[in-house]
């Protein structure tokens, strides 16, 4: 009982020490803006459009995906939305379909284009690591829808590939590809073969440059041969960038849409390639449901945000370990 008044003395000693250290933080921050005080001002136009063209829009969908919308008026339905989610067919097609597609880009993006990458990374030095550079980094300037077209097109009945199939002798090998739904979804992952993006490639590349020379000299002193030297030295050091990469590739291929969009429309069938990014697409623009497309929008959103919040935490975990 006696020590009990002493401690909320204490306690109410240390408050005004809290204050003083809260107040002495904040004139400190004070004092940096104004020292500072035209590149914020430089800032402010910039966080101003991101206000307005994204972080507003960002909270109107979520609060949007609670309601029945459409422009002319917003009723407050709850987990309506979300419950027709859940319970609508197409949408556990979809996110099966996301998912196969999903994993088999995170799988090409860590074994194709870092493939080419060591193998360039490991040419003896002159133009020809230049001239192999330009033949896999010159596709960038190719839009990405140009290249989903040009894919249609080969896939389609006379396409190149029913063509190259029947000059081989094997024309009853010959589909519609994206006219059958046990060959539509794969040959949208089959887009891009052989799969060795430049900005990938380049990412690769460029990790495996910055490995400090002495490191690979010394693995061939000790007799490590080229496959050991790359899985035991090159890869683990280019492990951050991998991580990066392998998010980029997540965060992309959940939204994106764009080539089922272009090449099936999300058929055949029903559902044969929809994905919850086109899904939310058709919601708003043919079916003008907005509460239900931002519904959709907004779990899309959660689970890039939740993935994102994972990688910050294992980099922060890596750097404190290091």
């Amino acid at each position: 009982m006696l020590g009990r008044p002493e401690s909320n003395e204490m306690s109410l000693g240390a408050t005004p020490q809290t204050a003083a250290g809260v107040g002495a933080r904040t004139r400190s921050r004070l004092a940096e803006v104004r020292r500072h005080w035209l590149l914020y001002l430089l800032l402010l136009p910039s966080f101003a459009f991101a206000a307005v063209f994204y972080y507003y829009p960002m909270l109107s969908g979520i609060y949007h995906s609670f309601t029945f919308w459409d422009l002319k008026r917003t009723l407050w339905t709850g987990l309506e939305n979300y419950q027709r989610m859940l319970e609508d067919p197409i949408s556990v097609t979809a996110w099966r379909n996301m998912l196969l597609i999903l994993v088999s880009q995170l799988v090409i993006a860590a074994t194709a284009p870092l493939l080419v990458a060591a193998l360039i990374y490991n040419l003896p030095a002159g133009r020809a690591p230049y001239w192999w550079r330009m033949v896999f980094v010159m596709p960038i300037v190719v839009p990405a829808t140009v290249t989903v077209f040009i894919w249609r097109w080969m896939y389609g009945p006379e396409g190149g590939i029913n063509e190259a199939l029947r000059l081989f002798g094997l024309g009853h090998l010959a589909r519609i590809w994206l006219g059958d739904q046990t060959t539509a979804l794969w040959a949208i992952i089959f887009v891009g073969f052989p799969w060795v993006s430049g900005l990938n490639f380049l990412l690769y590349l460029a990790a495996l440059q910055t490995i400090p020379p002495e490191v690979v000299d010394a693995a061939r002193v000790d007799g490590a041969g080229p496959f050991r030297r790359f899985f035991s030295v090159e890869l683990p050091l280019i492990r951050p960038q991998m991580l990066l990469l392998l998010i980029l590739t997540f965060v992309f291929y959940v939204r994106s849409f764009d080539a089922p969009l272009i090449m099936t429309n999300g058929g055949p069938g029903r559902a044969g390639t929809m994905v919850p990014g086109l899904q939310m697409y058709q919601a708003v623009r043919e079916g003008f449901e907005l509460g239900y497309g931002s519904a959709i929008g907004t779990v899309l959103f959660a689970v890039t945000m939740l993935l994102t919040l994972v990688y910050f935490t294992l980099q922060r975990r890596q750097r404190a370990g290091g």
